[in-house]
């Protein structure tokens, strides 16, 4: 190979792998996002204001979870004509969207009554009347994916997403009430939207083929099921404490909860993303779906276990020193949520897996019976307390992965190299905490003051995260190539 050929191929990876982060950063950001204002509000508000929002969001996110799955995922896959795929697809999400929003606002009233907490009411009515509109960004997402515009679209999503980082901490800084909440998940959906359309191609049509819509709701019934199962999974423990117990309780839930698993999030969701389009790529070449099994689950793992590791060791610290001192009592959950978030590579992986082998009734059955599991769990653990509900949905979680891996292999899907990446890569990230909490003992009590000895703290953290997912290459078990698609 010739100096120049060699140059070139060099400056074609380094631009391929500089796209590949850009893309997970643009993904995490909403996380980050998310994770910021859920800090910012457990400094400003109390936990039973935050618990009336905490219970709202719940709501929300469930048409959110059904906005951006089964049609979404049918407008990037379907192989008919754009006009008229578009065109369906777009009533078909925006009026799933509305429809849900209607139903929600019907509620609204009812559910406040349900949980004794009369602000319940105006917050779901403010948070239901803005989702039609981001199902239509939903759309706009989607068709910027089919048109394989994918540097367009990442780049409105990064917009998108540090303009409510930003715009959501000054409003809460300055408003500091839980209506503050709302304006930033107003302001979320409204720059997306004015993003779009200022540089997005496309526009909704009126074409609306029923024979495409037939076939857009057989491809989604599964996939719809399968998001409506795992959100009851997910979620079942907040609403039930919200139900049994009182919303400062869950705000106490679902703050440690949110700390724990949006932390880890920031790293998971992107991966699910990547995870379904490089499945579905293999599926389509025809190749064995061993191999991004692997990649992923031992990649996730790892980088998952690196984040659960510092929120572990280093959040007693963040929390005591700039939070209300009433959110301490969340630290048990935050600890058990953070490992339960690490032990969720199973469901990550099942779906886009099974949907790759069009078995998405499969993924609709697993979940059905997971989630019907958790919610037992749930009911028997709840009367112990909030340490004992959290610590239970870690158990089952690790029991849903291991069941997730059985399930994959009667499905013909090697699974072998993905177990061995999980051992190896929940080891590193054990050896990393305990790295981390050896030298952040004396490094806390060394440096004088409460910010410059977190920025420390997390500057070790970087430092031993980058030495282990060095160590987690050379043992094959990180990879950058997940962060594609």
């Amino acid at each position: 190979m010739s100096d120049a050929a060699g140059k070139t191929s060099k400056s074609g990876r380094a631009k391929r792998i500089g796209l590949a982060l850009f893309a997970f950063t643009a993904r995490s950001l909403q996380q980050v996002a998310t994770f910021v204002i859920t800090l910012l509000a457990a400094r400003f508000l109390m936990p039973a204001e935050y618990g009336v929002y905490a219970i709202a969001i719940i709501f929300i996110t469930l048409i959110q979870t059904l906005t951006y799955s089964g049609f979404y995922q049918w407008i990037v896959n379907a192989k008919e004509d754009d006009h008229a795929v578009l065109g369906t697809a777009f009533w078909m999400i925006v009026g799933l969207a509305a429809a849900a929003s209607a139903l929600l606002a019907v509620a609204a009233l009812p559910l406040s009554r349900l949980f004794e907490a009369p602000d319940l009411f105006g917050v779901l009515l403010a948070l239901a009347a803005i989702q039609p509109i981001a199902g239509a960004g939903a759309w706009f997402s989607a068709t910027l994916l089919r048109r394989g515009a994918v540097n367009t679209h990442f780049s409105i999503m990064f917009v998108q997403n540090l303009s409510a980082l930003i715009g959501g901490a000054l409003l809460l800084w300055m408003w500091q009430s839980l209506y503050a909440l709302v304006a930033f998940r107003y302001l979320r959906v409204l720059t997306a939207m004015l993003l779009y359309l200022l540089f997005s191609k496309d526009r909704p049509g009126f074409t609306f083929d029923r024979s495409l819509s037939r076939q857009a709701s057989k491809f989604s019934g599964g996939l719809y099921g399968a998001r409506f199962l795992n959100f009851l999974s997910r979620y079942a423990g907040d609403l039930l404490l919200g139900l049994m117990f009182t919303t400062a309780e869950a705000g106490l839930y679902r703050f440690g909860s949110r700390v724990a698993g949006g932390a880890t999030d920031i790293v998971a969701q992107p991966m699910r993303s990547f995870a379904l389009t490089q499945f579905g790529a293999a599926a389509r070449k025809g190749a064995d779906l061993g191999g991004p099994l692997r990649r992923f689950v031992g990649s996730v793992v790892l980088m998952t276990g690196i984040v659960a590791a510092v929120v572990i060791v280093i959040g007693p610290t963040v929390v005591a020193d700039f939070f209300n001192p009433a959110y301490m009592a969340a630290l048990g959950v935050t600890f058990a949520m953070a490992i339960r978030s690490v032990l969720n590579v199973g469901t990550l992986v099942i779906e886009p897996a099974l949907a790759a082998r069009d078995r998405t009734g499969l993924v609709a059955m697993f979940n059905l019976v997971w989630t019907v599991i958790t919610i037992l769990s749930v009911l028997a653990a709840s009367p112990f307390g909030l340490i004992a509900l959290a610590v239970s949905q870690a158990v089952v979680m690790l029991l849903t992965t291991l069941s997730a891996f059985v399930v994959l292999r009667r499905e013909s899907i090697e699974v072998s190299g993905a177990v061995r990446s999980l051992f190896i890569a929940a080891g590193l990230s054990v050896l990393y905490g305990v790295a981390l909490y050896v030298l952040w003992q004396p490094l806390s009590a060394t440096i004088q003051g409460d910010m410059l000895a977190v920025l420390a703290g997390i500057g070790l953290a970087a430092v031993l995260g980058a030495v282990t997912l060095a160590l987690g290459w050379k043992l094959r078990v990180f990879t950058l190539s997940v962060f594609s698609g």
